[in-house]
């Protein structure tokens, strides 16, 4: 690729976030090949990640693919949120 083609393509990723941020629809741009991904921070309690740890090496996937699994099982199925006990 050269620098002229990569120009041009930077300039048409710009628009469509401009167009997206406007809340345009931008969806005919993606071919769902790729998957948008943002990386995250989360600070985690000690045991609350010794008991993960635990739960992941029982059914044999790793920390991070646990927490994604979990995270989308609960908005599939709309959990009410429960206060984690102080402690």
């Amino acid at each position: 690729m050269n620098a002229k083609s990569s120009q041009h393509e930077r300039v048409d990723m710009e628009d469509i976030a401009e167009r997206a941020e406007r809340g345009e629809d931008v969806s005919a741009h993606f071919t769902q090949k790729y998957s948008a991904k943002q990386r995250v921070n989360i600070d985690f309690p000690l045991a609350l990640l010794r008991d993960i740890d635990r739960e992941c090496q029982r059914i044999g996937i790793t920390r991070q693919a646990w927490l994604k699994m979990v995270c989308a099982e609960h908005l599939r199925h709309g959990s009410p949120l429960q206060p984690l006990p102080a402690g």
